[in-house]
């Protein structure tokens, strides 16, 4: 009796020590010790090591709110997303990737050398599980949530555009049957692009243009400028027009700012006209007139967009440009494909 009056004893002060020791363990996601590389586009990289020391990787938005763990591991991470893409390097393969800003990782069939100066230096073992849907990795060839194969407007689509649109004309062209099935196919999707890119101002969607503009994009965007009075008398100039030439970074980063100050943006296309390359297969230009409207500025002027259909999975606008329509007389002075030494 005694002995099992013992044995009791010792049983219930193990389970108590047990029961105590879950007691005080944190449950989990609780007591991770973090480490912040500052916010950029809206994201910003966390690392987490927890009291074992195990290291993980999530990406925030700007309230502080968890939006994904970092979907890849064994790599060096860069610490910022750069025009909406955080980058990474395989520690095993050297093989150079990017994650998108919903999560999903894009490993290009021929990866580019990077500059791995940007990239962290700490290590960089990311404690994701290899078979759990977030670490599957797939190449630029698969489809992409964003990335996907570029949409076209089928023949129903394309009769639904009625005169007065300002695509009826280069969509009775593609339906009339003349053109080869190429030039056909890449003017179609040149059309479904190119509402979606009007749309993309009126939405706010920068990730659409983020994609559809290419990373040397030569941007070339005009503002309209109030001229202050240039003699005693009071008399004003009219308005001048302002050139500058953007890099993508820079013209998606003050389009951001522009968004935030308006609440209301509309535009307007007329005058559109699609212009194929006569020598390089691939290449095309659009030409259109646009009235641009917001809370604070507004302008009436002609937009240049060169396409580029070489690689047919995710055609590239080159450039842009913009001119005032107080500077264009006829479409001869509109910028436009024969401008630009191509080659």
């Amino acid at each position: 009796m005694k002995t099992a009056i013992y044995v009791l004893s010792v049983l219930i002060l193990v389970l108590g020590g047990v029961a105590a020791a879950l007691w005080l363990t944190p449950a989990p996601g609780v007591g991770w010790h973090e480490t912040r590389y500052g916010l950029h586009e809206g994201r910003e990289l966390v690392r987490q090591t927890d009291r074992q020391g195990r290291t993980r990787y999530v990406v925030e938005d700007s309230l502080g709110r968890k939006l994904f763990h970092v979907p890849v591991r064994n790599c060096l991470l860069d610490v910022r997303f750069r025009d909406g893409q955080l980058h990474f390097r395989e520690n095993a393969t050297g093989r150079t990737g990017y994650i998108d800003p919903d999560g999903i990782v894009t490993i290009p069939t021929a990866s580019l050398p990077v500059n791995h100066e940007k990239f962290t230096r700490e290590s960089t073992e990311i404690q994701t599980s290899a078979d759990t849907p977030e670490s599957r990795l797939r190449t630029k060839s698969q489809p992409r949530k964003r990335d996907s194969a570029p949409r076209k407007l089928d023949d129903e689509a394309l009769r639904r555009i009625k005169a007065g649109h300002p695509f009826f004309r280069e969509a009775a062209k593609v339906l009339s049957g003349k053109l080869d099935v190429d030039d056909s196919e890449r003017r179609r999707v040149i059309l479904d692009y190119c509402e979606h890119f009007r749309t993309a101002y009126t939405t706010k969607d920068l990730d659409f243009l983020r994609q559809v503009f290419s990373e040397q994009a030569l941007i070339i965007v005009g503002n309209m400028v109030k001229a202050a009075p240039d003699n005693h008398d009071g008399v004003v100039a009219g308005k001048r027009v302002e050139y500058y030439l953007r890099t993508k970074g820079e013209y998606l980063s003050r389009l951001s700012r522009a968004f935030a100050a308006n609440r209301e943006i509309d535009v307007k296309f007329s005058d559109f006209r699609i212009l194929r390359h006569p020598t390089l297969d691939g290449i095309y230009g659009v030409r259109l007139r646009q009235r641009y409207t917001s809370d604070r500025y507004s302008d009436d002027g002609w937009l240049f967009l060169l396409w580029d259909f070489r690689d047919e999975s995710m055609p590239l606008i080159h450039v842009r440009t913009w001119q005032p329509a107080t500077d264009v007389h006829d479409t001869d002075d509109v910028i436009s494909i024969g401008d630009f030494n191509l080659k």
